[in-house]
């Protein structure tokens, strides 16, 4: 993975570069580099003819206009998923930090999980700007982030990375990607376990509709045109 930077830079990137290197199997990131600036942290992805640039910026107009539109009307899917309003909810997979903003929007105390260092160094520059109180990210595996806390919250969201069936449509870029430097939980139904535990409300598992995700039966699914929302109850304070 290359590191490029400018001047006020050349210090973290160099120590950055070491670690990650040693962290990645260089086939993989070989053509990919992060690029420290004045604007930020920027990850390129070159295995494209027309590189792949990705900058986290909760500030976007146009992403922000249309979470506001997608919100309006209390029709959106997280209407139904999550109806306890103002209450905490944990996010395992934060990825871009797409949903846990979207959430956050809609008054959630947000706290994500997110287990690629490269993915955290991301949302970790998007976070500092934004400087929100109700929304927090944690670099780690969400596995031992959940066997470890004495937290517990209304809501456990869970996105796994897709294992698509061949007639599924190609993911976009910046999830294809996301997919490069992110690692799988290889034992699923182990994290949907200390989830239910460590859950009020309820978990949910967000799998596309072709998924072929093997994962513990759940109490009900929430439907959409092209996804599959798993819901688990949550356990905690249950008898």
């Amino acid at each position: 993975m290359n590191i490029l930077s400018d001047s006020d830079n050349k210090e973290i990137s160099s120590f950055l570069k070491d670690v990650l290197n040693d962290y990645y199997d260089k086939t993989i990131t070989q053509n990919l580099s992060i690029n420290f600036n004045k604007e930020g942290v920027e990850l390129i992805n070159n295995n494209y003819k027309k590189p792949v640039s990705i900058m986290i910026d909760f500030f976007d107009k146009r992403m922000n206009n249309k979470i506001k539109q997608r919100l309006s009307g209390k029709k959106d899917i997280f209407h139904k998923l999550f109806p306890k309003k103002n209450s905490t909810l944990l996010d395992c997979t934060a990825g871009y930090g797409r949903d846990g903003y979207i959430l956050r929007s809609m008054g959630f105390n947000i706290t994500m999980i997110e287990n690629s260092p490269v993915m955290s160094l991301l949302l970790n520059n998007a976070l500092k700007k934004i400087k929100l109180s109700n929304f927090i990210m944690y670099h780690g595996n969400a596995y031992d982030f959940l066997r470890h806390t004495e937290k517990i919250y209304e809501y456990i969201y869970i996105d796994f990375m897709f294992n698509k069936s061949k007639n599924s449509s190609l993911s976009s870029k910046n999830d294809e990607t996301l997919k490069l430097i992110s690692f799988q939980d290889l034992n699923k139904n182990n994290l949907i376990n200390l989830a239910i535990k460590k859950s009020v409300s309820r978990v949910v598992v967000k799998e596309p509709k072709h998924s072929l995700s093997k994962m513990m039966m759940p109490e009900y699914m929430i439907k959409t045109k092209l996804l599959n929302y798993y819901i688990y109850k949550g356990a905690y304070g249950k008898t």
